[in-house]
């Protein structure tokens, strides 16, 4: 009797274990089959072609601006600040004065100088008026004559002790912020503002030795500034340093180019390209179509659409990039002209999905301005 209680209970629990079994592999078998028939998503994303272009070949590097003149203006002699007759971030004239400084006891020992003069000038031509006579002998006509010049040249001293008083504007510029104040007593060298010509800059930086025979005043440099992000700077090299640096082999150059709008500052690191005279034919695509990975850059490539479906797919194509110009980049292996690769909406793809190309440019999100 025992055993068929024992026979009843297996089969019973067959029955439950074999049902629970059969609903898994049923709701697996839904599950795959709702999956295998969903629609796959279309990414609206933006294409271009990349093309076949000549560039010059250029030798790249990090420069440092300067401007064609700047200087700390200071005082070359000890004073009282009376005036201060600029304000920070002006544009000043060459010659224009900037600050005055006290003059008092000069311009008075200028005067009591001056009567001394007056005075030896006046001798001077008494006892010259004598010597005719041979009343006077050439000696006492020679020491008032010496006397003479001594006041005048002591007049003349004094007169450029109280002209160094003004302290003026060595050229045409604009000045930084201001730093002495009414009152202050200024020592030699103290320094009053910074002056700056930003009409002009100069760019400084270095190349190795294989191309200092391709890098020669008068060739045309372009540079670049993350200040003004977009804008392509030109001018030329104007001076290389004759001697290589013996530590590391560079040799020093400097260019020279036009700052119209006064955007460049001084100090500021730059980006250097030196067009050489050779040209080159290369693959270019737009740089938003590359996608930065630490295993390498990669672009998605548009696949031809097959005949039965109504939209192409993509494919991720691991990329060589080169220079960089005008928001364009080089590919030096990885993509062929004609090819067609995705510059916008990367980062809603992958390998083999779905694309619509024919929206045009994507919406992209308001800017405001915010304050860091």
């Amino acid at each position: 009797m025992r055993w068929k209680r024992m026979l009843v209970m297996l089969v019973g629990a067959g029955v439950v274990f074999g049902g629970v079994y059969g609903f898994i592999q049923f709701k697996n078998m839904k599950i795959a089959e709702y999956f295998a028939n969903m629609p796959k998503p279309v990414i609206s994303v933006t294409t271009s072609e990349a093309t076949s272009e000549t560039w010059d070949t250029t030798v790249p590097a990090v420069g440092t601006l300067r401007a064609i003149n700047g200087v700390d203006v200071t005082t070359a002699i000890a004073g009282q600040v009376q005036k201060i007759m600029f304000e920070s971030g002006q544009e000043v004239k060459a010659g224009q004065t900037l600050v005055v400084l006290d003059s008092e006891i000069q311009q008075a020992n200028r005067d009591a100088i001056a009567a001394e003069e007056q005075l030896a000038e006046a001798n001077y031509k008494r006892v010259s008026s004598l010597k005719e006579g041979s009343v006077v002998s050439q000696a006492r006509i020679d020491e008032n004559l010496f006397a003479m010049q001594a006041a005048k040249a002591r007049v003349a001293s004094l007169d450029a002790e109280i002209a160094k008083k003004t302290i003026t504007a060595p050229f045409e510029g604009r000045v930084g912020i201001r730093q002495v104040d009414l009152g202050e007593y200024l020592q030699p060298g103290s320094p009053i503002v910074n002056l700056q010509d930003l009409k002009t800059m100069r760019v400084e930086f270095s190349v190795g030795q294989r191309d200092v025979r391709e890098v020669v005043p008068g060739r045309q440099i372009r540079v670049t500034s993350d200040a003004v992000p977009g804008t392509e700077f030109t001018g030329e090299i104007t001076s290389l340093e004759p001697r290589a640096d013996p530590a590391t082999g560079l040799i020093r150059v400097e260019g020279s180019l036009p700052n119209p709008d006064g955007v460049l500052r001084p100090g500021m690191f730059v980006s250097v390209e030196v067009n050489l005279a050779d040209k080159r034919d290369v693959v270019v695509i737009p740089e938003s179509a590359i996608s930065f990975n630490l295993y390498g850059d990669f672009v998605y490539v548009v696949e031809p659409k097959a005949e039965d479906a109504e939209y192409p797919t993509v494919k991720r194509v691991v990329v060589e990039a080169g220079d960089r110009r005008d928001g364009n980049v080089v590919i030096l292996s990885g993509v062929s002209a004609g090819e067609t690769v995705v510059t916008s909406g990367q980062l809603k793809l992958s390998p083999g999905m779905q694309i619509d190309a024919s929206a045009g440019e994507l919406d992209k999100p308001a800017v405001t301005d915010q304050n860091y």
